[in-house]
């Protein structure tokens, strides 16, 4: 089988009780944005932690991003990772407003990651 380097968009609550990224043979988790405390390696040592979205998304290894931030910033950092040629989990709630989710299915098919 292989693997998807995977990425979270933040290591908060959400991201330390996702726990089917570490035990799912299928993906590998590589990485995590944390702007100001660096706390994925206490629990994933050797797992990278970039300070900015930008610098995760430019990396080349990550496949897949699991954006689990405030509702707020999911139709921004989804539409990032679709632009970064990633593929993309968003947590619930989606986005705030039917027309984010349209723009998002409308970019993530042109970008053939439906």
């Amino acid at each position: 089988m292989e693997t998807s380097n995977t990425a979270l968009c933040s290591y908060g609550l959400s991201g330390r009780v996702a726990p089917f990224i570490d035990l799912h043979p299928g993906f590998q988790l590589a990485s995590s944005w944390e702007r100001s405390k660096k706390l994925i390696q206490k629990n994933y040592p050797g797992v990278k932690s970039y300070p900015s979205l930008e610098a995760l998304l430019a990396d080349e290894q990550v496949k897949l991003v699991v954006v689990n931030a405030p509702t707020c910033s999911h139709y921004n950092y989804t539409k990032q990772a679709l632009l970064a040629d990633k593929h993309v989990v968003v947590e619930k709630a989606f986005t705030t407003t039917v027309a984010e989710a349209e723009k998002l299915k409308e970019l993530a098919q042109k970008q053939g990651k439906n």
